[in-house]
């Protein structure tokens, strides 16, 4: 698919197999990933699971029981698996994902079709934010906590009480 293909579906709604078939369409013209762990064509299946993950908005709406996706849907899933691509995990593609808007998305999927930068638009790359200071703390045998001590005011007394939730002492009550 080509920038103006692309283009023109600014104001179209799809069904999931239509979604599917789109983002098929636009990464059918970008390279395929080297080492093949992602695929190049997301399945319905897949989209379903990204929007699951929050890499996907919520459907515009529903026609009785389909789910009716927009243009910003597809742009969030041809990212997302830009960003796989690069060796990002969906973990890591949420984060970058977050917050950035149609324009931002729109011309990240431009630049990766080769489509020369379209003026009046942000910065052309989805740049995950960068590494955050992350508390993360084994609680029990493969149980690991992980907080951001920006979001939370005392993430050590946090910790503190989830460990003592997962081994009370004798006598205490959770």
């Amino acid at each position: 698919m080509n920038s103006g293909a692309l283009l023109s579906l600014r104001d179209t709604e799809l069904g999931l197999a239509e979604l599917v078939a789109r983002v098929g369409d636009v990464l059918a013209g970008l390279a395929a990933p080297a080492d093949g762990r992602v695929s190049t064509r997301p399945d319905a299946r897949t989209l379903r699971y990204y929007q699951s993950l929050g890499l996907l908005d919520r459907p515009l709406r529903h026609d009785g029981r389909e789910a009716v996706y927009g243009y910003r849907h597809l742009l969030q899933a041809v990212v997302t698996r830009l960003l796989q691509t690069e060796g990002q995990s969906l973990a890591q593609a949420q984060r970058a994902l977050a917050g950035q808007t149609t324009a931002v998305l729109e011309h990240a999927v431009l630049e990766a079709l080769g489509a020369p930068a379209a003026e009046n638009l942000p910065s052309p790359k989805v740049v995950p934010p960068s590494a955050r200071p992350l508390l993360t703390r084994e609680l029990a045998p493969g149980v690991l906590v992980t907080i951001d001590p920006r979001l939370v005011a005392d993430p050590d007394e946090l910790l503190t009480r989830l460990e003592r939730v997962i081994h009370p002492a004798p006598g205490d009550t959770p």
